[in-house]
């Protein structure tokens, strides 16, 4: 019986021992992997005047990137009546005289529209060679970016750092020809009719087309010098608005992209660049441009800004012959060929969606190894072998745009596989990070919502505030992993569905380990914590699942060990910092009268910049001085 007793207990330890789950993290050098240079998303409209949503966007997220479109926005009489299309506003009324509510062109000639069918001319905003002279064709009384950029750069020091960009989604349209594609959808009204040909306007729209880089000088685009070509004027009228921009607000941008999702006709404000040649063109005509000026110069330019699609041809290429369209490993490829456009573009982007632009993706492992790594068998036919992913070319990448899950946490509902909701988000933001190296990750609306419901392309609402199962699993990811961190290698022994990475701050001597569980039931783990950072005692510990969202807990180090359990499909974030880390407000090594002073002007003013919120419960009190009177003393 004894024997049996034995046999049993064995058994049982055995099968223990295969099932525990242990986390792994290598600091040293040799696990360092890339550079983190922050999280955030575009918003867009007047929701960033609003507390709560500057509240959630800076203070409670912590996001430290904001992203804004770059379509130039003119004054009167150069968007006079939506740009003198048909529309509500009966001038003319709905469908127009070309009987598809909009309007039509093929090229700058046509754009202006002499005919008697329209009635009138639209003129063209003509950019010549004085910057600040073209400046005041523009229009930048709506300050919605502006203001989110300037609040953003007031947070900067909080935040770790704040970095504004921006997208064209489309230049101004008489620089545009057509590329002779029509519209395919489903109509629906007002929206343009099925057939009509880009590029066109529509309720105000730069809808469609491709920029026109022949580089041929047109009399229509004489700047009072002589005749200038179109891809002149698109590099001139991007390089005044962005510095009218930055004049008015007062906040410099980080980097900008030339043309957003670049193979997309669309009703919205879009362009297309079916080949790698087109792109090139346009990336040294805006590099040459900002060199001008010393405000511009700094300004990094990114791309091609493709979306990542579903699989080996979304890599590469669709079509052939003269329907060819080049995708985004091929992009880069090209630029590496053309040593002028490898030195104006600084670093690449890519969006997480699907081949259709709309559904997210991202979520596959695979689609990110080969953005990342290329491959060296082809993925598929008509596709070569031994092709480069990103890293290959010595610069970082960033995942600028994703959207498309569903609102609640666990979408679609079980038994499927739940890889379009809140929870999903996490898994799509872990594979950018690890199997896809991306530096920065941004989604694409922050907030906007439906029947109180967080719509499709956002994060969050007013209603759910920071109750939104999407905006929750971003947060794991967004609030504590700072600008200026990096990723370490992260292994994972015991269960192939959990997953884990790790991040270190420098600048606030943090550890940040974000878990999530892929799993149907829940689980526990050891995380063996690494010797750095140095003196990590305690962890804070924040855990996410379906109806239960950032519960927050505390972990303790023992032994160089800390212990968690993790809910099935949930998340688990660690936050800790060496002993005495909050109490350095200057993060310049030394706890003395200066960080004192700073504790003593918030016990009545409140939290400012640096933050003298030592234990992090929101307030200064009594608390905050007892720990930071110790630390004083130690230090």
């Amino acid at each position: 019986m004894k024997k049996v007793l034995f046999t049993i207990s064995l058994v049982l330890f055995l099968a223990s021992s295969l099932s525990a789950v242990t986390v792994d993290i290598n600091t040293s050098p040799a696990g360092k992997k890339q550079i983190i240079d922050g999280f955030g998303a575009h918003q867009g409209n007047n929701l960033t005047n609003q507390s709560w949503w500057q509240n959630l966007f800076f203070d409670d997220m912590q996001c430290s990137i904001y992203r804004m479109d770059l379509t130039p926005k003119f004054k009167s009489p150069y968007s006079d009546r939506n740009y003198n299309c048909p529309w509500f506003h009966n001038s003319p009324a709905l469908p127009g005289p070309e009987n598809n509510n909009c309007r039509t062109y093929t090229d700058a000639n046509s754009y202006t529209h002499t005919t008697a069918v329209w009635g009138r001319e639209t003129p063209i905003a003509v950019m010549g060679p004085d910057i600040n002279s073209n400046i005041n064709f523009f229009d930048y009384n709506d300050n919605s970016d502006g203001l989110a950029a300037q609040i953003g750069k007031s947070k900067k020091s909080m935040l770790g750092d704040f970095k504004l960009i921006g997208s064209l989604w489309s230049p101004a349209p008489w620089v545009k020809l057509s590329a002779g594609h029509s519209i395919n959808e489903t109509y629906w009204w007002p929206g343009p009719m099925q057939g009509t040909k880009w590029p066109f306007i529509w309720a105000g729209n730069f809808s469609g087309g491709k920029l026109d880089v022949t580089n041929t000088p047109m009399e229509i685009f004489n700047d009072g010098t002589g005749p200038t070509s179109a891809i002149t004027q698109f590099a001139r009228c991007t390089a005044a608005y962005i510095r009218g921009f930055q004049n008015k607000y007062g906040v410099q941008f980080y980097s900008v992209s030339i043309q957003n999702e670049l193979n997309f006709e669309e009703f919205y404000n879009s362009c297309t660049y079916q080949l790698s040649s087109q792109y090139i063109m346009a990336l040294k005509a805006i590099r040459t441009e900002f060199d001008k000026y010393p405000d511009l110069a700094t300004i990094k330019i990114k791309g091609p800004e493709d979306v990542m699609g579903g699989d080996g041809w979304s890599m590469w290429q669709f079509g052939g012959g003269s329907d060819t369209t080049h995708k985004n490993l091929q992009y880069l490829q090209n630029i590496n060929n053309d040593p002028c456009a490898t030195a104006a573009i600084s670093f690449y982007c890519i969006h997480g969606y699907a081949s259709d632009g709309v559904s997210s993706a991202g979520a596959n492992s695979t689609l990110w190894n080969w953005w990342a790594n290329g491959w060296t068998t082809s993925p598929a036919g008509g596709i070569p072998a031994n092709v480069h992913g990103f890293s290959w070319y010595g610069k970082k990448s960033w995942m600028t745009e994703t959207s498309g899950e569903n609102a609640a946490w666990l979408s679609p509902a079980e038994p499927s596989y739940p890889n379009n909701g809140g929870w999903s988000i996490g898994l799509k933001i872990h594979q950018a990070m690890t199997a896809g190296f991306q530096s920065a990750w941004l989604y694409w609306t922050f907030a906007e919502e439906k029947d109180g419901q967080p719509t499709a392309a956002a994060l969050t609402g007013q209603t759910l505030d920071v109750n939104s199962p999407k905006y929750v699993a971003a947060k794991h990811f967004f609030k504590f992993i700072r600008p200026n961190s990096y990723r370490y290698e992260t292994q994972v022994t015991g269960d192939p569905n959990i997953l884990a990475t790790a991040f270190v701050g420098d600048a606030d001597k943090s550890l940040t380990i974000v878990v999530v569980n892929c799993n149907t039931s829940a689980k526990s783990m050891t995380i063996n914590i690494p010797a750095n950072p140095a003196n990590i005692a305690t962890f804070d510990c924040y855990t996410s699942s379906a109806a239960s969202y950032w519960n927050k807990s505390q972990a303790d180090v023992n032994t160089g060990q800390i212990n968690i359990n993790i809910p099935r499909y949930g998340i688990v974030t660690l936050y800790g910092r060496t002993r005495c880390a909050s109490s350095d407000l200057f993060n310049d090594g030394e706890i003395n009268f200066l960080d004192y002073s700073v504790l003593a002007s918030q016990w009545d003013t409140g939290i400012g910049i640096p933050c003298a919120d030592i234990d992090g419960d929101g307030k200064i009190d009594w608390n905050d001085a007892k720990g930071f009177g110790s630390c004083w003393l130690v230090n």
